[in-house]
């Protein structure tokens, strides 16, 4: 006679042994992540936008429906995690903490956007290949980033952090670079390359206007934080 066979209920998703959720002191600037430990998971100043954006592993851009204060207030998070810290089980447990304390409820589909194509500009690519392999690391800081040993789909990160805007890898090219883009931005001042400019420039490579179906995290509903 053959064994029955039993339905298993899913194991619970991951949680924070502990989670403080607290508005940002007035007149906090730009949003630090600190990179969790077995004792401390920390965002300092993040939207709750961000917040979302690391929970579900899409870049803040590609969270749709995140208006008013889920854009634009700051928070402090400082949690301790529960059980292995990996990147997936953290992520899981930010997602915890935001059904539990905001009635975060989401769905993921595809959404036709406007996105960049990054092709090799006329005249050809100016990018220097790295003279050995290695694990690629990169800088960023105000209107400039650098990096070594990056790929193709390293830069295109770098650069859809940077336009705020899906990149997507058109050059067709293979190999490890070293790279260095500084341009002037559109809040500054002073006159110098845009970032688009400056990548044809620099790089020899150009990012063209297009539309293409991208993965995206829609809002349902949302709440403010309940009290710690």
């Amino acid at each position: 006679m053959a064994a029955a066979l039993f339905a298993q209920d899913p194991p619970p998703p991951a949680q924070f042994e502990v989670a403080s959720i607290k508005p940002s002191p007035p007149g906090s600037r730009g949003t630090t992540f600190y990179d969790p430990t077995p004792d401390r998971f920390e965002f300092a100043n993040t939207t709750i936008k961000g917040l979302i954006a690391y929970a579900y592993s899409v870049p803040a851009f590609q969270v749709v429906g995140a208006t008013g204060w889920v854009a634009a207030d700051g928070y402090d998070i400082l949690a301790k995690p529960q059980g292995a810290v990996t990147d997936e089980r953290v992520r899981e447990m930010v997602q915890s903490i935001l059904a539990e304390r905001f009635n975060l409820k989401v769905h993921e589909e595809q959404k036709e956007m406007p996105v960049y194509a990054l092709v090799v500009a006329k005249g050809g690519s100016k990018l220097q290949r790295s003279p050995r392999p290695d694990q690629p690391t990169a800088r960023s800081g105000y209107g400039r980033f650098s990096g070594e040993h990056l790929a193709m789909e390293n830069l295109v990160s770098l650069l859809a952090a940077e336009v705020e805007r899906p990149v997507i890898d058109k050059t067709g090219i293979d190999g490890q670079f070293d790279v260095k883009v500084q341009w002037t931005p559109e809040e500054s001042p002073d006159t110098g390359p845009s970032i688009f400019t400056a990548v044809q420039e620099q790089l020899g490579l150009k990012l063209e206007a297009r539309h293409a179906p991208q993965d995206v995290v829609v809002i349902d509903h949302i709440d403010r934080p309940s009290e710690n």
